[in-house]
């Protein structure tokens, strides 16, 4: 298994488990680990035994966002360098965003900043009820400008607005009534609900999943003259593919379909 500086990866069977650990930096994001999130994710997407990713962080805080000694600022300290730093971020959460497995965050501690951000990009979210978050940049004179994007899309402009002006840290409950975090759980119940969920991915069509991700994705830009076309054309191929085909088999057999065979909860995560 490959070793990574600032992250672990673990494969196996089908599940992969991505970890930030720099526990003594509370998983605060530099530069390598940037680096390390994008080149993982990017080679778990070439990984065919694949079939879901959950994103943590070691230790009590999920993601204390950027490394502040990472992002100082002296005399060494360029433009052309803050834009690269700001482009290898954006690469970073764009993997993520992007990966064409269905993502599950599972925040077991606060997030700040770009800790935020990373819950942003994930397809699922679930957080213990003691989490805790802000976009705290603006106390730092710097602005939430690489994560906005999406989270505008995941928890709207008036949430961005409220808390992305003032600083202010908010509870798990904020995140949850505005679609950060999508289920609030007890820290004794958060493994088994994240293995409720990976259990679930694995229940489904593995290329159906993918697809289902990508056709989420992909028609965000489509005018609609080209949205339903586009709808009809997917929900056609879908029909006539080997797993829907196998999908009608296992249901009129009332039995599981073969990429669900074997599989039961799971409560090691």
């Amino acid at each position: 298994m490959k070793e990574w500086g600032t992250i672990q990866v673990e494969v196996e069977k089908g599940l992969a488990r991505v970890t930030l650990n720099r526990p003594d930096r509370r998983n605060a994001i530099d530069d390598r680990m940037a680096g390390e999130l994008c080149e993982s994710f990017g080679e778990l997407e070439q990984d065919p035994t694949v079939r879901v990713i959950v994103l943590t962080g070691s230790g009590s805080v999920f993601c204390a966002g950027a490394d502040i000694a990472w992002m100082r600022s002296d005399s060494a300290f360029s433009a052309a360098a803050a834009q690269k730093d700001a482009e290898r971020l954006i690469a970073m959460f764009r993997s993520i965003d992007e990966c064409q497995f269905p993502v599950i965050g599972r925040v077991q501690g606060p997030a700040f900043g770009g800790g935020v951000g990373l819950i942003a990009v994930c397809d699922v979210a679930v957080a213990v009820d003691d989490s805790t978050f802000a976009l705290s940049e603006v106390r730092l004179g710097l602005i939430p400008a690489v994560i906005a994007p999406f989270l505008l899309r995941k928890a709207g402009e008036s949430f961005v607005r409220r808390y992305g002006v003032t600083g202010q840290g908010f509870p798990v409950s904020v995140a949850h009534r505005f679609n950060l975090v999508h289920e609030v759980v007890s820290r004794a119940a958060l493994n088994a609900r994240v293995a409720e969920l990976v259990d679930a991915v694995m229940r489904s069509a593995p290329h159906a999943t993918r697809q289902t991700k990508a056709l989420f994705r992909n028609i965000r830009s489509l005018p609609d003259t080209a949205l339903w076309a586009a709808c009809a054309h997917l929900n056609a191929q879908a029909r006539l593919s080997p797993e829907a085909e196998e999908g009608r088999r296992a249901f009129f057999s009332k039995r599981a379909p073969f990429w669900a065979e074997g599989q039961g909860n799971r409560s090691d995560q």
